[in-house]
């Protein structure tokens, strides 16, 4: 597998060129600038240098201007890595024009933002679960030519393709013009499947979400182009293990829009540490609305319907639902800090926010990410670990499905 990269050459008076180089070398290249940002961060944070009676204005000053050097040299290497998202999009022009012979429909597909960059191991995984999202469109979303004439609409359906990068994600949009999502048939197929409680009555972004549990299916027989309940389960997958989240919006008779958010490099992050008890967790800084300590009357307890209690607290004209990480993860609940004694991060999430209690806030950081592997690769929640400059390791957290347990 090859990269191309492109270099200019600057004050030659000759053309910009193409140096074709190996996506692995790249990788390894990022794999060791990581490394380098780990081994400055041990030095400069050195007990050694801690002694008593020892000026070190001079060395804090090169620190810092090495510590910068290093950031810089993060960023250049993850730029390496970047390719243009368009790649990806004229692969699936093929395929619709494939899916328009296969159902009879006219389909017209507009992509924008070819030239936005994504990471190259993004860019590999991508392919397949956008498939199954256009391909969602073209047969569910997308109504046939007389069903559209009837409808007021151009018999050719609409299906936009889009991507942009909004600060540190991109964001890839696929929106169609077609039928939308049945709220009434997608909840009485979660209620079939005792995903929503008879009494419950979920609002539509946390309904839309259940679309991407596994086997999820509305469809009343299986074609060769879906109704087996894999393909939204596919892209959820996926997005998982890049560290992206999905947003479904949908307005019945006009359409659905699924955007996809992922980080613009799986490498390095900007995180918020904190601790809890012992622990160290990390979340990535986009997603942080909120840190504050709540005093009494914003905190509100509410039953549930397992006459277990839960906790909200109010942040300026709204409530926020609390997630307690013990609970989360089935540990001893018997001596949680109170509220008003802990410190709230509040994240936004697809679903809402949602608001995490820690004991202490550490600091933000660049981390370098490592994938969770053997029996860590199961806990739930996590991206992943940040190795901190401390030497310490933090776990990452993925709050949308932090989020995901308070929304039924």
């Amino acid at each position: 597998m090859n990269l191309a990269i492109e270099k200019e050459a600057e004050g030659t008076g000759q053309g910009g060129g193409l140096l074709r180089v190996s996506a692995e070398k790249v990788s390894r290249l990022m794999d060791l600038v990581g490394e380098l940002s780990l081994s400055v961060s041990e030095v400069v944070r050195s007990p050694d240098l801690s002694g008593a009676g020892i000026d070190l204005t001079e060395f804090e000053k090169s620190a810092h201007r090495l510590t910068m050097v290093v950031r810089e040299v993060q960023d250049a290497a993850a730029e390496l890595r970047l390719v243009p998202v368009g790649e990806v999009f004229r692969r699936l022009r093929r395929m619709v024009r494939e899916l328009e012979r296969q159902t009879g429909k006219k389909i017209d597909l507009i992509l924008e933002g070819e030239e936005t960059a994504i990471d190259k191991v993004v860019s590999d995984r991508l392919y397949e679960p956008l498939v199954h999202v256009v391909r969602n469109s073209a047969d569910h979303g997308l109504e046939s030519p007389e069903e559209r004439e009837a409808a007021g609409k151009s018999e050719t359906g609409r299906i936009v393709l889009a991507a942009a990068q909004v600060g540190s994600e991109i964001q890839i949009t696929v929106k169609d013009d077609g039928r939308g999502l049945d709220r009434e048939r997608i909840l009485a197929r979660a209620r079939e499947r005792g995903l929503v409680g008879a009494g419950v009555e979920p609002d539509d972004a946390a309904l839309w979400q259940l679309i991407l549990e596994p086997g999820f299916s509305t469809a009343e027989q299986v074609t060769a182009l879906s109704g087996r309940g894999v393909g939204m389960d596919v892209l959820n997958s996926t997005m998982k293990d890049l560290r992206g989240h999905i947003t479904i919006d949908s307005q019945y008779g006009r359409g659905c829009r699924v955007l996809l958010s992922i980080p613009v490099t799986l490498a390095f992050l900007d995180c918020l540490v904190m601790r809890l008890g012992r622990r160290l967790f990390a979340t990535p800084v986009d997603v942080v609305a909120d840190i504050f300590q709540p005093s009494a009357d914003q905190i509100m307890e509410i039953p549930d319907g397992d006459g277990d209690g839960g906790e909200m607290v109010r942040v300026r004209e709204s409530y926020v639902p609390i997630c307690r990480l013990p609970q989360f993860y089935g540990e001893d609940c018997t001596e949680l800090t109170p509220l008003d004694r802990s410190i709230v991060i509040v994240f936004n999430t697809s679903l809402g926010p949602v608001g995490l209690p820690v004991d202490e806030m550490l600091n933000q950081q660049q981390v370098v990410m490592k994938p969770l592997t053997g029996q860590l690769e199961n806990i739930r929640a996590s991206w992943g670990c940040a190795l901190l400059g401390t030497g310490e390791v933090a776990l990452v957290l993925d709050c949308e499905r932090l989020a995901k347990k308070r929304a039924f």
